[in-house]
């Protein structure tokens, strides 16, 4: 399936339940423009009883299927190529509120967006985690942020740091 299309899709799912989620790791990096790729969509979620309720609806809407590990959920279905993970705390972050209020909307088709952790907040978090693989795509992210920060300095030079 197309990302695009699948974007849209998962979008639409989160709409219709009411799911408040940031993406966050390589799928978010990915939109900002950086060269990663990965096979599954990260999002961070509010550790609410309501909220494991909004992902059955959305695994449901997917026509997926909802893997619970504690904290951690996971909406598959293979045959869509559809991995998406949830987690309750993005290391780095103080909390899902500062990591929603720091995030930008991403509209995929005109009609439903997604909320996508700004690159800085998925750079700290990979450095924190540590993990190989977080480690080994940092010097891309940390090259993407820059590049994208230099643009942002020509586009708008009324926002230059002093």
């Amino acid at each position: 399936m197309d990302s695009k299309n699948l974007l849209v899709e998962i979008a639409e799912a989160f709409a219709q339940a009411k799911l408040e989620a940031v993406m966050i790791g390589n799928a978010a990096a990915a939109i900002q423009g950086a060269p990663v790729t990965t096979m599954d969509i990260d999002f961070c979620i509010r550790d609410t009883d309501e909220t494991v309720s909004k992902l059955s609806s959305v695994a449901k809407q997917l026509d997926a299927k909802l893997i619970s590990y504690g904290t951690f959920f996971q909406i598959q279905a293979p045959e869509k190529e559809l991995y998406l993970d949830f987690i309750c705390n993005v290391l780095g972050v103080k909390s899902f509120d500062t990591l929603m209020k720091r995030s930008n909307k991403v509209s995929f088709d005109g009609c439903y967006s997604l909320n996508v952790a700004l690159l800085e907040d998925i750079i700290k978090s990979k450095k924190l985690a540590g993990q190989d693989k977080d480690l080994a795509v940092l010097p891309i992210l940390e090259r993407t942020l820059k590049v994208k920060n230099e643009k942002e300095k020509r586009v708008n030079p009324e926002k230059r740091k002093i």
